[in-house]
């Protein structure tokens, strides 16, 4: 029998929808320290001309950060195939949060679209990860920016051993394709030998969902979503294999306490797939918190002061704080 569903707020459905949106943000004076890990699962392709530099450019460090509190670790030759470690001044918590963005799974967004959310749980004292990843057209797609993932939430290990952080002591966090990818992630010590991701370094301790996209098999049939069926390669009839691995929802169970928040006027992607996740996992005996937020769209998580972020935090402090 699984264990009772933990609901907050149940106040309605939302609308179905695709489009997966993303932003950017963030100034400061940027002078990172760098490190080159070995990648067993990504492969690299080259940087093109013109691609943003995270060396020089302002904008990839968090609005009231400094670039000193960055450490890169880079896993292959593309620009998008780094994780940033964002570590407080002073003393921090003793836990690693992995901070995964969303944005359809393109390749025109990157880490910087959660740029205001590492600002806050760095400001209250948490380690953060910034895990980037190659977009549908750059590389990505299956299984490119599947084992991209992998290997950059895998960068919590190196973290964690040069900065005296705990390995064991790690939350998975997404929003939007980066929920997806967030809890794909969380998920992976499950994937059969051999499938995209499999063998992680990391098992996170507790892992997170905000307006994920945690069931994309439905989405995927003829007349779903476009960007469902690019980042697969295919319909679900065309390609169930890859589903069966890639579906959060299909991986359950988790093994670990799990966090769902998705709102009722979401546009974007239907809060179905939070019920659908949330039902999954709890009947596979996991423990997930479950909002489901009245009137609350997509772009909502990506305030650190909207009605989906505080509870979050509220959450990850009760679980890791």
């Amino acid at each position: 029998m699984g264990l009772p569903l933990r609901r907050r707020a149940v106040l309605g459905l939302a609308l179905g929808g695709s489009a997966l949106s993303a932003c950017t943000g963030g100034p400061a004076e940027p002078a990172p320290s760098t490190t080159t890990a070995a990648s067993p699962t990504a492969t690299p392709t080259a940087t093109a001309a013109g691609t943003p530099d995270a060396a020089t450019d302002p904008s990839f460090v968090p609005a009231g950060l400094d670039a000193s509190q960055r450490t890169e670790y880079r896993f292959g030759d593309h620009h998008r195939q780094v994780s940033d470690l964002w570590l407080p001044v002073g003393g921090h918590r003793d836990a690693i949060v992995v901070v995964v963005h969303g944005g359809g799974w393109d390749a025109a967004t990157d880490r910087r679209n959660l740029n205001d959310l590492v600002a806050d749980l760095v400001g209250d004292g948490w380690p953060v990860l910034n895990a980037d990843y190659r977009g549908n057209g750059d590389g990505g797609g299956w299984t490119g920016t599947f084992t991209d993932v992998a290997t950059a939430v895998d960068m919590a290990a190196e973290a964690a051993d040069q900065q005296s952080l705990p390995a064991d002591r790690v939350c998975f966090v997404g929003h939007s394709a980066g929920g997806h990818l967030a809890m794909w992630a969380a998920a992976r010590r499950g994937l059969p030998a051999g499938a995209p991701g499999a063998d992680p370094r990391v098992v996170p301790a507790c892992a997170a969902s905000m307006a994920g996209v945690l069931h994309p098999t439905p989405l995927g049939f003829e007349g779903g979503d476009v960007n469902v069926t690019t980042l697969f390669g295919g319909t679900p009839s065309e390609v169930d294999d890859r589903y069966a691995i890639g579906d959060p929802t299909r991986r359950a169970p988790y093994g670990f306490p799990l966090f769902v928040a998705h709102g009722t006027a979401d546009l974007t992607v239907p809060s179905s797939q939070a019920e659908a996740f949330a039902g999954a996992a709890t009947g596979a005996g996991d423990a997930v918190e479950l909002h489901l937020l009245d009137g609350v769209p997509h772009e909502d998580p990506q305030d650190p002061d909207g009605r989906t972020f505080p509870l979050f935090r509220t959450w990850l402090e009760a679980t890791l704080g």
